[in-house]
Protein backbone atom coordinates (compact mmCIF):
# COMPACT_ATOMS: atom_id res chain seq x y z
CA UNK A 1 0.00 0.00 0.00
CA UNK A 2 1.21 3.35 -0.88
CA UNK A 3 0.50 6.89 0.05
CA UNK A 4 -0.01 9.82 -2.59
CA UNK A 5 3.56 11.19 -1.46
CA UNK A 6 5.74 8.45 -1.31
CA UNK A 7 3.59 7.85 -4.83
CA UNK A 8 4.84 10.97 -6.55
CA UNK A 9 7.93 11.26 -4.74
CA UNK A 10 9.06 7.97 -6.87
CA UNK A 11 7.68 9.55 -9.64
CA UNK A 12 10.37 12.38 -9.37
CA UNK A 13 13.12 9.65 -8.30
CA UNK A 14 11.88 7.96 -11.95
CA UNK A 15 12.19 10.71 -13.71
CA UNK A 16 14.99 12.67 -12.18
CA UNK A 17 13.46 16.24 -11.92
CA UNK A 18 12.98 17.54 -8.44
CA UNK A 19 11.61 20.98 -9.87
CA UNK A 20 8.46 22.06 -8.58
CA UNK A 21 6.57 23.01 -11.28
CA UNK A 22 7.19 19.84 -12.55
CA UNK A 23 5.93 18.61 -9.41
CA UNK A 24 2.78 20.09 -9.69
CA UNK A 25 1.91 18.78 -12.85
CA UNK A 26 3.36 14.85 -11.34
CA UNK A 27 1.07 15.17 -8.63
CA UNK A 28 -1.95 16.38 -11.32
CA UNK A 29 -1.20 13.23 -12.87
CA UNK A 30 -1.47 11.00 -10.26
CA UNK A 31 -4.76 11.65 -9.85
CA UNK A 32 -5.98 11.66 -13.26
CA UNK A 33 -4.19 7.69 -13.23
CA UNK A 34 -6.08 7.25 -10.28
CA UNK A 35 -9.70 8.51 -11.62
CA UNK A 36 -8.94 6.36 -15.08
CA UNK A 37 -8.98 3.41 -12.21
CA UNK A 38 -11.72 4.65 -10.88
CA UNK A 39 -13.92 4.35 -14.65
CA UNK A 40 -13.22 0.96 -14.73
CA UNK A 41 -13.58 -0.22 -11.38
CA UNK A 42 -17.65 -1.35 -11.26
CA UNK A 43 -19.17 1.40 -9.29
CA UNK A 44 -20.01 -1.24 -5.88
CA UNK A 45 -16.09 -0.63 -5.16
CA UNK A 46 -16.98 3.43 -4.10
CA UNK A 47 -20.47 2.43 -2.74
CA UNK A 48 -20.62 2.99 1.22
CA UNK A 49 -23.37 3.58 4.02
CA UNK A 50 -23.90 6.47 6.10
CA UNK A 51 -26.85 6.32 8.91
CA UNK A 52 -28.22 10.00 10.79
CA UNK A 53 -31.30 10.30 12.85
CA UNK A 54 -34.17 11.22 11.94
CA UNK A 55 -35.91 14.18 13.63
CA UNK A 56 -39.52 15.34 14.67
CA UNK A 57 -41.40 17.32 12.36
CA UNK A 58 -38.31 17.73 9.87
CA UNK A 59 -38.56 16.33 6.27
CA UNK A 60 -35.57 17.38 4.58
CA UNK A 61 -32.32 16.37 5.42
CA UNK A 62 -28.46 17.11 4.01
CA UNK A 63 -26.63 14.36 1.78
CA UNK A 64 -22.99 13.49 2.89
CA UNK A 65 -20.26 15.77 1.11
CA UNK A 66 -19.11 12.90 -0.99
CA UNK A 67 -22.60 11.23 -2.50
CA UNK A 68 -22.93 10.99 -6.05
CA UNK A 69 -25.79 9.04 -6.34
CA UNK A 70 -28.39 7.49 -3.61
CA UNK A 71 -28.60 3.69 -4.21
CA UNK A 72 -31.04 2.97 -1.36
CA UNK A 73 -32.23 3.97 1.68
CA UNK A 74 -33.97 2.19 4.82
CA UNK A 75 -35.48 2.92 8.28
CA UNK A 76 -35.10 1.60 10.84
CA UNK A 77 -37.72 1.66 13.96
CA UNK A 78 -39.23 -0.24 16.55
CA UNK A 79 -36.25 -2.54 15.03
CA UNK A 80 -38.25 -3.56 11.91
CA UNK A 81 -36.46 -2.12 9.08
CA UNK A 82 -38.43 -0.69 6.40
CA UNK A 83 -37.08 0.34 2.96
CA UNK A 84 -38.38 3.72 1.43
CA UNK A 85 -39.36 3.75 -2.61
CA UNK A 86 -37.64 6.91 -4.33
CA UNK A 87 -40.51 9.22 -5.60
CA UNK A 88 -38.12 10.61 -8.68
CA UNK A 89 -40.89 12.62 -10.62
CA UNK A 90 -40.79 16.23 -8.79
CA UNK A 91 -44.69 16.86 -9.83
CA UNK A 92 -45.35 13.71 -7.54
CA UNK A 93 -43.47 14.52 -4.73
CA UNK A 94 -45.05 18.15 -4.83
CA UNK A 95 -48.55 16.44 -4.74
CA UNK A 96 -47.61 14.27 -2.24
CA UNK A 97 -47.21 17.21 0.13
CA UNK A 98 -49.64 19.31 -0.74
CA UNK A 99 -50.97 18.27 2.34
CA UNK A 100 -48.53 17.95 5.49
CA UNK A 101 -48.82 14.80 6.69
CA UNK A 102 -46.49 12.84 9.67
CA UNK A 103 -46.00 9.56 10.67
CA UNK A 104 -44.28 6.99 12.70
CA UNK A 105 -42.99 5.04 9.81
CA UNK A 106 -41.91 7.08 6.75
CA UNK A 107 -42.27 5.57 3.36
CA UNK A 108 -40.72 7.64 0.50
CA UNK A 109 -37.66 9.37 0.32
CA UNK A 110 -37.26 12.00 -2.63
CA UNK A 111 -33.76 13.74 -3.87
CA UNK A 112 -34.22 17.35 -3.66
CA UNK A 113 -31.39 18.87 -6.32
CA UNK A 114 -28.01 17.03 -5.38
CA UNK A 115 -27.19 17.30 -1.66
CA UNK A 116 -30.97 17.31 0.02
CA UNK A 117 -32.71 14.12 0.80
CA UNK A 118 -36.79 14.46 1.31
CA UNK A 119 -38.15 11.88 3.80
CA UNK A 120 -42.78 11.23 3.56
CA UNK A 121 -44.32 11.42 5.63
CA UNK A 122 -42.57 14.03 7.45
CA UNK A 123 -41.24 11.64 10.60
CA UNK A 124 -43.62 12.29 13.58
CA UNK A 125 -40.74 11.50 16.37
CA UNK A 126 -37.35 11.77 16.57
CA UNK A 127 -35.30 8.68 16.51
CA UNK A 128 -31.38 8.06 16.78
CA UNK A 129 -29.57 6.69 13.91
CA UNK A 130 -32.43 5.41 12.45
CA UNK A 131 -32.03 6.28 8.49
CA UNK A 132 -29.11 3.75 6.29
CA UNK A 133 -27.94 5.90 3.13
CA UNK A 134 -26.35 3.64 0.76
CA UNK A 135 -24.76 5.61 -1.63
CA UNK A 136 -21.63 6.07 -4.49
CA UNK A 137 -19.20 8.49 -3.27
CA UNK A 138 -17.30 10.74 -5.06
CA UNK A 139 -13.44 10.53 -6.07
CA UNK A 140 -11.55 13.20 -4.56
CA UNK A 141 -8.16 14.49 -5.74
CA UNK A 142 -4.85 13.72 -3.04
CA UNK A 143 -3.66 16.89 -1.93
CA UNK A 144 -1.82 15.99 1.17
CA UNK A 145 2.01 15.25 2.09
CA UNK A 146 2.70 12.44 4.83
CA UNK A 147 2.47 13.40 8.41
CA UNK A 148 4.76 11.88 10.63
CA UNK A 149 5.60 14.03 13.93
CA UNK A 150 5.72 12.73 16.90
CA UNK A 151 4.98 9.38 18.11
CA UNK A 152 1.51 6.92 18.89
CA UNK A 153 0.67 4.38 21.40
CA UNK A 154 -1.70 1.49 20.05
CA UNK A 155 -3.23 -1.15 21.77
CA UNK A 156 -3.81 -4.61 20.26
CA UNK A 157 -7.55 -5.14 20.00
CA UNK A 158 -8.62 -1.35 20.40
CA UNK A 159 -9.23 1.49 17.92
CA UNK A 160 -7.60 3.95 20.00
CA UNK A 161 -4.81 5.61 19.13
CA UNK A 162 -3.18 8.67 21.58
CA UNK A 163 -0.71 10.28 20.14
CA UNK A 164 2.80 11.87 21.98
CA UNK A 165 3.81 15.74 20.36
CA UNK A 166 1.65 14.99 17.59
CA UNK A 167 -0.82 17.25 15.96
CA UNK A 168 -3.41 15.62 14.67
CA UNK A 169 -6.87 17.27 12.87
CA UNK A 170 -9.92 16.80 12.24
CA UNK A 171 -9.04 16.55 8.14
CA UNK A 172 -7.04 13.36 8.74
CA UNK A 173 -10.17 11.27 9.20
CA UNK A 174 -10.18 9.03 6.43
CA UNK A 175 -6.82 9.01 5.83
CA UNK A 176 -4.38 5.91 6.91
CA UNK A 177 -2.31 5.10 9.55
CA UNK A 178 0.83 3.23 9.43
CA UNK A 179 3.03 2.27 12.46
CA UNK A 180 6.90 2.12 10.96
CA UNK A 181 8.96 1.27 13.94
CA UNK A 182 9.30 -2.36 12.42
CA UNK A 183 6.85 -3.74 14.81
CA UNK A 184 3.78 -3.42 12.63
CA UNK A 185 1.93 -5.75 11.56
CA UNK A 186 2.21 -4.76 7.62
CA UNK A 187 -1.57 -2.93 7.29
CA UNK A 188 -2.57 0.23 6.56
CA UNK A 189 -5.60 1.71 9.39
CA UNK A 190 -7.95 4.38 8.24
CA UNK A 191 -8.75 7.10 10.56
CA UNK A 192 -12.24 6.78 11.36
CA UNK A 193 -12.69 9.78 14.24
CA UNK A 194 -10.70 12.66 15.72
CA UNK A 195 -10.70 13.80 19.20
CA UNK A 196 -7.96 16.22 19.86
CA UNK A 197 -4.46 16.73 18.72
CA UNK A 198 -3.46 13.77 20.62
CA UNK A 199 -6.55 11.34 20.13
CA UNK A 200 -7.91 9.68 16.90
CA UNK A 201 -9.51 6.41 16.24
CA UNK A 202 -9.79 3.93 13.64
CA UNK A 203 -12.18 2.60 11.75
CA UNK A 204 -11.20 -1.60 12.32
CA UNK A 205 -9.50 -2.71 15.79
CA UNK A 206 -5.45 -2.25 15.75
CA UNK A 207 -3.97 -5.93 15.26
CA UNK A 208 -0.36 -5.39 15.62
CA UNK A 209 1.85 -5.08 19.03
CA UNK A 210 0.76 -3.08 21.76
CA UNK A 211 3.12 -0.66 22.69
CA UNK A 212 3.83 3.00 22.95
CA UNK A 213 6.42 5.04 21.42
CA UNK A 214 5.69 4.16 18.06
CA UNK A 215 7.15 6.01 15.38
CA UNK A 216 3.99 6.05 12.62
CA UNK A 217 3.18 7.73 9.32
CA UNK A 218 -0.47 9.20 8.34
CA UNK A 219 -1.16 9.76 4.87
CA UNK A 220 -3.59 9.88 1.75
CA UNK A 221 -4.22 6.43 -0.07
CA UNK A 222 -5.37 6.28 -3.33
CA UNK A 223 -8.78 4.80 -3.96
CA UNK A 224 -8.32 2.45 -6.06
CA UNK A 225 -6.91 -1.51 -5.10
CA UNK A 226 -3.70 -1.82 -3.57
CA UNK A 227 -1.86 -3.94 -5.76
CA UNK A 228 -2.39 -1.15 -8.36
CA UNK A 229 -1.10 1.51 -6.59
CA UNK A 230 2.52 1.50 -8.16
CA UNK A 231 0.53 1.64 -11.54
CA UNK A 232 -0.05 5.33 -10.69
CA UNK A 233 4.15 5.61 -10.97
CA UNK A 234 3.35 3.92 -14.19
CA UNK A 235 1.23 6.93 -15.39
CA UNK A 236 2.87 10.06 -14.06
CA UNK A 237 6.12 9.01 -15.64
CA UNK A 238 3.93 8.29 -19.02
CA UNK A 239 2.77 12.03 -18.53
CA UNK A 240 5.80 13.36 -17.57
CA UNK A 241 7.77 11.97 -20.54
CA UNK A 242 4.72 12.94 -23.12
CA UNK A 243 5.36 16.75 -21.91
CA UNK A 244 8.39 16.09 -22.76
CA UNK A 245 8.17 14.67 -26.08
CA UNK A 246 10.11 11.34 -25.59
CA UNK A 247 7.65 9.29 -27.35
CA UNK A 248 9.89 6.67 -26.72
CA UNK A 249 9.57 6.61 -23.07
CA UNK A 250 6.03 7.88 -22.70
CA UNK A 251 5.08 5.00 -24.64
CA UNK A 252 7.12 2.14 -22.32
CA UNK A 253 5.31 3.63 -19.43
CA UNK A 254 1.72 3.78 -21.05
CA UNK A 255 2.26 -0.08 -22.24
CA UNK A 256 2.80 -0.58 -18.50
CA UNK A 257 -0.53 1.37 -17.49
CA UNK A 258 -2.13 0.21 -19.69
CA UNK A 259 -1.69 -3.58 -18.98
CA UNK A 260 -3.10 -2.74 -14.90
CA UNK A 261 -6.11 -1.14 -15.83
CA UNK A 262 -7.05 -3.62 -17.90
CA UNK A 263 -5.82 -6.18 -15.12
CA UNK A 264 -7.73 -4.39 -12.62
CA UNK A 265 -11.28 -4.36 -14.51
CA UNK A 266 -10.89 -8.24 -15.48
CA UNK A 267 -10.74 -8.43 -11.04
CA UNK A 268 -13.19 -5.88 -10.07
CA UNK A 269 -15.20 -4.29 -12.63
CA UNK A 270 -17.94 -7.22 -11.92
CA UNK A 271 -19.92 -8.21 -8.83
CA UNK A 272 -19.68 -11.39 -9.87
CA UNK A 273 -16.79 -13.63 -11.01
CA UNK A 274 -18.63 -15.15 -14.21
CA UNK A 275 -15.96 -15.24 -16.97
CA UNK A 276 -18.88 -14.23 -19.25
CA UNK A 277 -19.74 -11.03 -17.74
CA UNK A 278 -16.13 -10.10 -17.01
CA UNK A 279 -14.88 -10.47 -20.87
CA UNK A 280 -18.19 -8.48 -21.79
CA UNK A 281 -17.55 -5.81 -19.45
CA UNK A 282 -13.88 -5.25 -20.88
CA UNK A 283 -14.77 -5.56 -24.20
CA UNK A 284 -17.53 -2.71 -23.61
CA UNK A 285 -15.56 -0.38 -21.03
CA UNK A 286 -11.79 -0.78 -21.51
CA UNK A 287 -11.82 0.07 -25.69
CA UNK A 288 -12.13 3.97 -24.78
CA UNK A 289 -9.53 4.29 -22.15
CA UNK A 290 -6.95 2.47 -23.99
CA UNK A 291 -7.06 5.35 -26.86
CA UNK A 292 -6.44 8.11 -24.11
CA UNK A 293 -3.12 6.00 -23.60
CA UNK A 294 -1.50 5.43 -27.32
CA UNK A 295 1.35 7.28 -28.41
CA UNK A 296 2.11 7.99 -32.33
Amino acid sequence: MLTFQQIYEEVQEQVQDSNATSLVLIKRAVNQGMKKFANILNREWRNTKRTFSLVGSQQLYQLPEDCIRVKSVKVLIGGVTYPLTEIVDEDLWNEMNMTPTTSGVPEAFFIDGNDVIGIYPTPSASVADAVTLRYERSVRDMAQADYTTGTVEVTNGSVAVTGSTTTFTEKMVGRTLFITDGTADGMGYKIASYTDATHISLENMYAGSSGSAKTFLIGEVPDIPEEYHESLIDYGCFRYYLRRKDRGLAKDFAGLFSQALEGCQANYSSKTTSQYFRKQKMRAGYTHLKRDLTVT
